[in-house]
């Protein structure tokens, strides 16, 4: 069967990657893209995910423009890694097209609520837009199919602080609400994001298929590898990359390659050096809570990123 979704999404260099995944498999449909703050402000999101259409030649699904901001606190953008418009700076095509005047998180309602238990949401940046629309109607979390969250580190380290990662961090109250509201949630957090890598031969293989979407993702990807060298982070830009928002489509698509284990996964937002840790009980020591998320915790990291790169270096958009 098809899986049918809708991806929340802050382009963003891995969200280019994640997205471009997801538009050459036929597994999947994308219904739309809503866009929210996080690598860069909403506009520029906006823009890009109308651009990266473009440049796949779907602009055929819509793009719904999000929140500007966190629920409560200031947004804190990435442009250190992702370059000032999202994409490394690389030329990004004027859309043909315009994002739709709706906005984000009422069109995730509606097309939920039109299709009840059918509709994957897979949220690539913060989830701003999927915490307004489970406060709006609280019912979204028994019509959504589940909701995948690329976000939370368990057994490693976050990458904006030592325990939280980028996309809880910028909206720990939003991840909150998300978490709590009874979904089906898949986490997908560091403890995948960081088995897989989209090494140098495959990055070639991607640049000897000279697609146009395959440029401009190699085009963006060279600000994030000389990011991460001036952050110290050597021994990635050198032997490959890590797209962290892959690994969320790839689960979509082959939960074969995973490892799965359910836990209860709460928020951490008032602490003053832990906002945005995803704390998890695996121990018992809250009194054995039923699970609330379906976290990955191991996967086969070479696979995905040889099927990553056998998608895009044959990149075809498949039209519905």
């Amino acid at each position: 069967m098809v899986e049918r979704v809708i991806i929340d999404t802050d382009p963003g260099t891995d969200d280019l990657a994640a997205i471009y995944l997801a538009l050459t498999s036929p597994e999947i449909h994308i219904e739309a893209l809503t866009t929210v703050f996080g690598n860069i402000e909403v506009e520029t999101s906006t823009y890009n995910a109308l651009s990266l259409l473009e440049v796949a030649e779907r602009t055929d699904i819509p793009v719904y423009r999000g929140a500007g901001k966190p629920l409560v606190r200031q947004p804190n953008f990435a442009k250190h890694i992702h370059g000032d418009n999202g994409l490394g700076g690389v030329e990004r095509p004027k859309p043909t097209v315009s994002e739709s005047k709706k906005n984000a998180a009422l069109e995730i309602l509606r097309r939920c609520n039109e299709a009840p238990n059918e509709i994957t949401i897979i949220a690539l940046g913060p989830v701003t837009n999927v915490a307004l629309a489970l406060s709006i109607d609280p019912g979204l979390a028994q019509k959504v199919k589940r909701i995948i969250v690329m976000g939370g580190a368990v057994r490693v380290g976050g990458n904006v602080t030592p325990v939280a990662s980028a996309n809880i961090a910028n909206d720990p109250e939003a991840a909150r609400v998300v978490y709590e509201s009874g979904a089906p949630i898949v986490q997908v957090g560091l403890d995948v994001c960081s088995k897989v890598k989209i090494s140098n031969e495959n990055l070639d293989r991607i640049k000897a298929s000279s697609t146009r979407p395959g440029d401009f993702l190699l085009g963006a990807t060279k600000f994030r590898r000389k990011a991460y060298i001036t952050s110290l982070q050597v021994e990635e830009a050198e032997s490959g990359v890590f797209y962290n928002d892959v690994p969320a489509v790839a689960y979509a698509l082959w939960p074969e390659l995973f490892e799965v284990q359910p836990a209860f996964v709460s928020i951490e937002t008032s602490g003053l050096l832990t906002s945005g840790q995803t704390v998890t009980e695996f121990t018992g020591q809250w009194g054995n809570p039923d699970p609330n998320t379906s976290i990955l915790m191991g996967v086969d990291g070479e696979r995905v990123a040889n099927r990553f790169a056998d998608r895009i270096s044959t990149f075809k958009a498949l039209a519905r």
